[in-house]
């Protein structure tokens, strides 16, 4: 076994990454004026243009700034777009008279509307389904088809292919995704769409069921680009259709089967892994870490519905060759007003860009003035467009504040764009994103998230322009013309850093001060020393940890529902929990007397038993009164946690403070502490492929990126003040270690 040692204190001697843009070409253009498209719901203006603004040059104001840098380019775009589920094809294709149809159709497709080049289109009945439950292969109750004799795309020739097929007309660089919500019935331990896992035995003919639903669509003049294995695997919905499939039966799905299935028919569509939320990370990591799985997946799609957006940049930065999409997120009623549902889709289409997504798909295309119809989900979702019917009974169509949300990037930014660097005035300010499109031209797309009117400056090279916002409007600003003049790096807020694969081909890991909340860190002296530790890795300590006996054990907490007390957490039984009995706020606690003074190095909470229910960042305290608690040693980004590493401590009491807001409750099932003892036994690895990169945060938290890019785990040393961890990481990923004062 082959280790090299980081250095003490994990980051020391760290240097500036020097990333030198290229000098532009001595012929390139002046830029011409800046386009402006506005939003405006309080004046009612939509996506309309406006006068054309002027670049300046020498002094500028003296006012809050946002920096594009056109040469720091990260993402190639797919596109933007929603879903024709079977209500909204249905609506769209059978409710509208032709030249309606024809009509919303050149709106959300064509380069005159909004130019949506990215669609995710259901493969059978979702929750959203005129008729019912339906897939390409159904089957009476009790008989099975595992040949697939009874196969059939006939249901999506009526109204659902005609429309995909007039949409790739209207925009021939329309990607298309498909993901099931539920395999034909007789595949499911369920014996039906709706609940269940998938029967061991159907593996193999779901393969052959994807590899035939691929085929048929591209016969009929469907290609489809990217495919996910299941719909929200971690989601089993009682009223529509869904399945159970767990991180494991999905990389045994695309390891042995799907994967493999494809290959050998030579059907080139990418497999997407995951389909679900932010708040798993590991899951789409597990198909990664697995070097006989990472082949068949393109990447990883993600949803909305729980977690944060930042989890994107997190698994990139984790897995840096595996894209991300950003593959649904319906807004809907619950938003509030009409203002308020523009925010969340605007938001939406800046942040998960910014945060690597090279995609983003809202959910339904269309839906009624009632939203639906239904198949037993979501009844107060919106699509794209309203499709109702008048008194007189006449069918039209009205755009939602999705349409011209996703308008202020699709109309403007087209397939094969790459994202640039800009600094976000964030939260409360004005959000942006920026692109340079395959022509050289540059669109930024901004969304003044206050309530008030708020100017700023556009800095790009040496050239700028100020603009005002009114509070709850967007703009798109388009140009033209090679940049010039020197940028300010650390204006940006971020590094880049480059990374080598084996085969010649690049890898870039981006990171900024906003990702520390995003990783664990441990207080060693009077500094914090941060790490990633991707699907797969593993930071093991030099001695075997055992649990400390929990027989002199008292326990406490901040609140506590009356019948799960903090005993439950010791009682040597999962199926008991603390939990406290309402939704988690920052502050909660949980604390453990040991009894006497112990030495340890980790905290473990199980939180299996209750999903959702871990703390949203959390503090770890230590104390030998249980009275003076001092400054945390660990701190961390929480949902899920399942233990927290620390450097070896001798104490008494353990506090675990909660640091976020949900509905959901903290729960704990068991806890246990962990001190050293024996040997440890450490795989053998290799580090030959290792590569170390070192960079400096405007903040000046220094960073050390390890990347491993050879085929096989790399072991190395990483020392935690007086001790000495060995960290083991996968092929292809990269552990991230920060330094910083605090």
């Amino acid at each position: 076994m082959s280790r090299r040692v980081l250095g003490a204190g994990l980051v020391t001697a760290l240097s500036l990454l020097a990333l030198s843009p290229a000098e532009p070409s001595a012929a390139a253009s002046a830029p011409a004026g800046v386009s402006v498209y506005l939003t405006d719901l309080g004046t009612k203006t939509y996506l309309a243009r406006q006068s054309t603004v002027s670049w300046r040059g020498g002094r500028a104001p003296d006012v809050p700034t946002i920096t594009v840098d056109s040469q720091r380019q990260y993402q190639e775009i797919t596109g933007f777009g929603a879903s024709f589920t079977d209500s909204s094809a249905w609506l769209v294709g059978t409710r509208l008279d032709r030249k309606q149809r024809d009509a919303v159709m050149r709106d959300l497709f064509s380069g005159q509307g909004i130019g949506l080049s990215f669609l995710r289109q259901p493969m059978g009945a979702s929750d959203f389904a005129v008729n019912g439950n339906y897939s390409y292969d159904d089957m009476p109750a009790g008989q099975t088809d595992p040949a697939l004799t009874h196969f059939s795309i006939d249901h999506d020739r009526a109204y659902i292919i005609p429309l995909l097929k007039q949409a790739r007309q209207l925009n021939p660089k329309l990607t298309v995704m498909a993901s099931p919500w539920s395999p034909p019935g007789w595949m499911k331990t369920s014996d039906s769409m709706i609940g269940g896992t998938l029967k061991p035995d159907a593996y193999q003919p779901l393969a052959d069921y994807f590899t035939k639903f691929l085929k048929a669509y591209a016969e009929a003049g469907v290609p489809v680009r990217y495919i996910t294995p299941q719909n929200e695997p971690l989601y089993v919905p009682s009223g529509y259709p869904g399945m159970s499939l767990t991180a494991e039966q999905q990389n045994n799905l695309i390891k042995n089967y799907l994967g493999p299935a494809l290959r050998d028919r030579k059907l080139h569509t990418g497999i997407l892994g995951y389909d679900h939320n932010w708040d798993v990370v590991s899951y789409p990591e597990t198909m990664y870490a697995d070097p006989a799985t990472t082949g068949f997946v393109a990447g990883t799609a993600w949803h909305c519905y729980g977690g944060d957006v930042r989890a994107q940049s997190m698994s990139h930065n984790n897995y840096p060759n595996k894209p991300a999409w950003h593959t649904e997120c319906s807004g809907g009623t619950w938003e509030g007003d009409e203002q308020a549902g523009f925010a969340g889709a605007l938001g939406l289409v800046i942040n998960s860009t910014r945060d690597w997504a090279k995609g983003v798909i809202r959910w339904n295309m269309a839906l009624d003035q009632n939203n639906g119809p239904t198949n037993g989900g979501c009844p107060t979702c919106r699509g794209v467009v309203t499709v109702s019917q008048d008194a007189a009974g006449h069918w039209s169509y009205t755009k939602t504040v999705d349409y011209w949300a996703l308008g202020h990037a699709s109309k403007f930014v087209r397939p094969g764009a790459r994202r640039v660097a800009s600094n976000t005035l964030g939260a409360g300010d004005v959000q942006d994103v920026a692109f340079v499109n395959p022509d050289g031209s540059t669109a930024l797309v901004a969304f003044n998230s206050a309530n008030s009117q708020k100017t700023f400056r556009v800095q790009w090279g040496n050239k700028w322009f100020t603009y005002s916002l009114a509070g709850g409007a967007a703009a798109t600003f388009t140009w033209t013309g090679t940049q010039h003049g020197n940028v300010d790096r650390a204006a940006i807020g971020s590094v880049d850093i480059p990374l080598e694969n084996p085969d010649g081909t690049r890898a870039l890991i981006s990171y900024d001060s906003g990702m520390l909340a995003q990783q664990a860190q441990v207080r060693v002296g009077n500094q914090w020393l941060g790490y990633t530790l991707p699907a797969g890795a593993s930071l093991t300590a030099p001695t075997t940890e055992v649990p400390l006996p929990r027989d002199a054990w008292t326990v406490s907490a901040s609140a506590s529902e009356a019948t799960e007390p903090p005993g439950g957490v010791i009682d040597g039984d999962p199926a008991t929990r603390w939990s406290t009995g309402r939704g988690m706020q920052p502050g909660d606690w949980f604390q453990v007397d040991l009894g006497s003074e112990q030495t340890f190095n980790q905290v473990v909470l199980d939180t299996t038993g209750s999903s959702g229910d871990s703390p949203r960042g959390y503090e770890l305290f230590v104390s030998n009164d249980g009275t003076n608690w001092g400054q945390p040693i660990a701190t961390g980004p929480g949902s899920p946690v399942t233990k927290i590493l620390i450097p070896q401590v001798t104490s008494r009491y353990i506090r675990v403070v909660n640091q976020g807001d949900a509905g959901n409750w903290w729960s704990i099932h068991e806890l246990n502490v962990l001190g050293l003892a024996g040997p440890a036994s450490v795989a053998a690895g290799s580090d030959s492929g290792v590569q170390r990169k070192t960079a400096v945060l405007p903040d000046g938290t220094q960073l050390l990126v390890v990347y491993n890019s050879h085929r096989s785990v790399a072991t190395f040393d990483v020392p935690w003040g007086d001790t000495t961890y060995t960290y083991r990481l996968p092929a292809s990923a990269a552990a991230i270690f920060t330094t910083r004062r605090g």
